[in-house]
């Protein structure tokens, strides 16, 4: 509880330079009055100022009278720097003359703080999934060209390892030999050289090499292509299980070739899923409605409103 000897310390909690458009914020900690480290920096795109002065009352900001620096504190109190166009009637002449506005209710100055708040968590949203977007690329380059040896060894063990249950010895055969069939495939998967980029002249060759790599389907998967093991008249017997002669057997796409590997890979997809959403940032409601107000999309499309919910009261 706060005695009546306390007193407030008066720091800054947004600070919005409009020329060299750059927004600094307070986190959620204390701040140091004395460290301008401690305020977190954003550089602001044209576009999100232009969307900033878009919202804010002409009482701020007109094309005559601009609005260039604003700086709130956590008292409610506001500090506004303008550009007037002045009249010299001595020289006929227009000019620009900065000066300190003081008009505006602590009101109309919440108003423009959470408006630049908003423009802060926009301008950091988008940087991130920009971050993201570019190393997503590099991820996707590297492993297409440099790790794709690595990533089909990871593939090759992920594939046995989720079918490892399909020959415990409490699990029992569905129709006769499926047991076998699980334990022939999976020495079929691990027989199966992986080539190796260091063996091949070009990165060209090494390529195609993988395209020629095939993997045999499982039993479950077979008995889906063929049920029963019969071809589609119900009569006439299917080639037998991994028949190196049947193309319908083989493939070289690993989630073709193992449902369990397909699943598991579902699983992997649902636990990014949880990840993704626990990194959501919860942000008060009347934030919430100004980002839900701005047409976002439109300047960014890969924005995503859903990186933000609301605060909970």
């Amino acid at each position: 509880m706060t005695s009546s000897t306390d007193t407030l310390v008066r720091k800054p909690i947004l600070q919005m330079d409009l020329v060299n458009k750059n927004i600094l914020i307070a986190p959620a900690q204390n701040l140091d009055i004395n460290n301008a480290a401690s305020l977190l920096k954003a550089q602001v795109s044209d576009e999100l100022i232009a969307e900033f002065f878009s919202k804010i009352d002409s009482f701020w900001h007109t094309a005559e009278d601009e609005l260039q620096f604003f700086c709130y504190y956590n008292d409610g109190t506001y500090y506004a720097q303008r550009n007037r166009q002045r009249y010299d009637f001595n020289s006929d002449s227009v000019y620009w003359s900065d000066y300190h506005f003081k008009g505006g209710n602590a009101d109309q100055a919440k108003v423009v703080y959470n408006l630049g708040t908003a423009i802060f968590l926009i301008q950091t949203a988008v940087k991130s999934i920009a971050t993201k977007k570019k190393l997503d690329g590099l991820d996707r380059e590297y492993a297409f060209v440099e790790s794709k040896w690595l990533k089909r060894i990871r593939e090759k063990n992920m594939i046995l390892s989720a079918s490892d249950w399909r020959i415990l010895p409490d699990v029992s055969d569905s129709y006769d030999g499926e047991k076998q069939r699980w334990i022939d495939w999976r020495a079929r998967i691990r027989s199966t050289a992986i080539p190796n980029p260091d063996t091949y002249d070009t990165t060209l060759d090494f390529m195609k090499s993988l395209y020629v790599n095939v993997y045999p389907i499982d039993p479950k998967n077979y008995r889906k292509l063929y049920p029963n093991d019969m071809l589609e008249d119900g009569v006439t017997s299917a080639p037998a299980f991994m028949d190196p002669d049947d193309a319908k057997q083989w493939t070289n796409y690993d989630d073709d070739a193992s449902s369990d590997f397909l699943d598991s890979r579902m699983i992997n997809k649902l636990a990014y899923a949880r990840e993704r959403a626990s990194s959501v940032k919860t942000i008060k409601k009347d934030l919430l409605d100004i980002i839900k107000s701005m047409d976002i999309e439109a300047i960014y499309p890969d924005f995503d409103i859903n990186l933000f919910a609301e605060e909970e009261e």
